[in-house]
């Protein structure tokens, strides 16, 4: 099926197993996923293969890549390279944004 509604695939909290499924448009060579942090909810450094895109939808998101750290609201996005150790977190807010990852 070629449409979707972003809100079918909001995952709320950080997810920091890898083996879960996550809801998300995923095609031949793209993922999308929404995502919805409560206050306070971290996702601790990691890396993945893929190269990513995450633009924030709604509320403050921290966010850390190879070292450098900056806060992103709404409308801001941040490009993570493959294989860069980064991590993310929410504020004093629920944060809504959405992921995007090259598929392998």
């Amino acid at each position: 099926m070629p449409f979707f509604r972003l809100s079918d695939f909001e995952r709320v909290g950080a997810i920091t197993d890898a083996n879960v499924v996550r809801p998300s448009i995923c095609g031949d060579r793209v993922e999308v996923g929404y995502y919805s942090y409560p206050p306070g909810t971290r996702k601790p450094p990691h890396v993945h293969p893929e190269e990513q895109v995450v633009v924030v939808i709604k509320g403050r998101l921290g966010y850390r890549v190879a070292g450098e750290e900056r806060v992103l609201g709404p409308g801001e996005a941040v490009l993570i390279p493959a294989n860069v150790e980064h991590d993310n977190w929410s504020l004093d807010e629920t944060v809504e944004f959405v992921s995007c990852k090259n598929l392998l």
